[in-house]
């Protein structure tokens, strides 16, 4: 009896699941139904939605299909523009040859502006040491012989025979283009500028020509141009030497101490 009890009991509990099995397996199909057709209107919503921009950006690239014939030129506005207003070979040569006139314009003016200036300063060192009052003894073109330095003499001539013959000298060596010292100087300004000047006795510059005489300290060795043709100088002949007085070139006969050529503003 106990055992039959145990299997109806048993029986009952296996029939109740089954029972209830239909009917939850049913509404698991209607969720997921549900669910699936709530994921295809989200589908065909972003499907929609992607062929919208596609299209809206379609339209953008080609927006000249879609332009109103109310918004397109007229006939009257596009005969206004001139075929000038647009840029051509011709306007362009123009507009570079006017623009290189104009550079070389301006680069001629600055060269002028600079030879002027470099003109003005060669004139004001030539003329640095020749705007010094000139003694009376030399303005009267008659030299004054002294035995003893003073400021604005000459020594007196040497006693005794010369032991040689005194050499020729021409100045016409300055039409030979051999010795065409500015246009040297022009290229080497600096060999021409030998800096401070020393006066053996502090007189002071004085324009002497040639045929007066120097003292000998200023034509001592300290003095020399030992190499004329650096400067494009012809070289002395024998018993002559050319000397440096402030900034001029002195050519001197040693024996005499007579200015036998000279070049004002030789140096600077």
């Amino acid at each position: 009896m106990r055992k039959l009890l145990i299997s109806l009991l048993l029986a009952s509990a296996a029939a109740t699941p089954a029972l209830a099995g239909p009917r939850d397996f049913t509404g698991r199909q209607d969720a997921r139904a549900e669910r699936q057709q709530t994921r295809d209107n989200a589908r065909a919503d972003r499907q929609q939605s992607r062929d919208d921009a596609r299209a809206e950006r379609s339209s953008g690239f080609v927006g000249q299909t879609n332009v109103q014939p109310s918004q397109r030129p007229s006939v009257e506005r596009l005969a206004r523009i001139q075929p000038t207003d647009r840029p051509n070979a011709s306007n362009v040569d123009a507009a570079r040859a006017s623009r290189d006139a104009a550079r070389t314009q301006r680069i001629e003016q600055v060269q002028q502006n600079v030879d002027a200036r470099r003109q003005a300063n060669e004139q004001a060192r030539n003329l640095r040491q020749q705007d010094r009052p000139v003694p009376n003894v030399l303005r009267t073109r008659v030299p004054v012989v002294s035995d003893t330095p003073r400021e604005g003499t000459q020594p007196p001539l040497r006693a005794g025979s010369r032991p040689m013959s005194a050499p020729q000298w021409s100045t016409n060596w300055r039409n030979n283009s051999k010795y065409d010292w500015q246009n040297w100087r022009r290229h080497h300004r600096s060999w021409f500028h030998l800096g401070f000047y020393y006066d053996p006795f502090g007189w002071g510059y004085y324009p002497y020509q040639i045929g007066w005489r120097l003292w000998p300290s200023y034509y001592s060795s300290n003095y020399w141009i030992n190499d004329p043709w650096q400067y494009r100088l012809p070289y002395a002949p024998p018993g002559y030497v050319w000397i440096r007085y402030w900034n001029d070139a002195l050519l001197v006969d040693t024996w005499t101490g007579q200015v036998v050529d000279m070049i004002p503003g030789f140096f600077w």
